[in-house]
């Protein structure tokens, strides 16, 4: 990172990733996430770490990949957000930040892409909860609702009223939907990702 802010020629994502209303440890959490050195197992695998290779969520091993995008339990997520905003499913980190977007106003983009780093910070969370706290796998409705959470909350940052209240409003979408997807197969609350 120090490298890359110094360097005289700025790469595009990272202007963009700086740009963001964020707060600045989502936004290292996010360029981190974007060079691929978050601490996933497969990461910790390489300097001959011995631990458990499996995702918390699934047998699959663990990567940032996999974690983020090809888990189930992302896959859910990315798919509410598809299928009630008629965006493209996300097929990677770098995705986000490039193509993933391509027709959308800037600013509309930007606030798009400060859900999606709540998203995959939610994502995030909920792994080391499960990792290092023990935490039971929580359900994909709780992990949601931790999102929308975090996607409120960083909505403050926006400085038009306007902007605050389409992110909310997206948010009050994404729940909704949710909600009725777990209705409609007659899931609870308290359904467990393991079905």
């Amino acid at each position: 990172m120090h490298r890359a802010l110094l360097g005289t020629q700025a790469i595009p994502y990272n202007t963009f990733i700086w740009k963001l209303k964020l707060p600045l440890k989502i936004k290292v959490f996010m360029w981190y996430l974007y060079k691929g050195v978050i601490l996933t197992k497969d990461n910790l695998a390489r300097p001959r770490w011995q631990g458990d290779r499996k995702c918390c969520f699934c047998s699959s091993n663990e990567s940032i990949q996999h974690l983020f995008f090809d888990c189930h339990f992302a896959k859910f997520i990315w798919r509410i957000v598809h299928v009630f905003f008629n965006l493209s499913l996300p097929t990677s980190v770098h995705n986000i930040f490039t193509g993933w977007l391509e027709g959308i106003n800037r600013k509309l983009k930007s606030q798009i892409i400060v859900g999606a780093s709540a998203f995959c910070w939610a994502i995030w969370l909920t792994r080391n909860d499960v990792v290092f706290n023990k935490a039971v796998a929580p359900s994909y409705l709780q992990a949601i609702f931790r999102g929308t959470y975090w996607t409120k909350f960083w909505s403050l940052l926006q400085k038009e009223e306007e902007d605050r209240h389409l992110m909310k409003m997206g948010c009050k979408t994404i729940e909704t939907a949710a909600m009725e997807v777990f209705a409609k197969h007659g899931w609870s609350f308290s359904n467990r990702i393991a079905f």
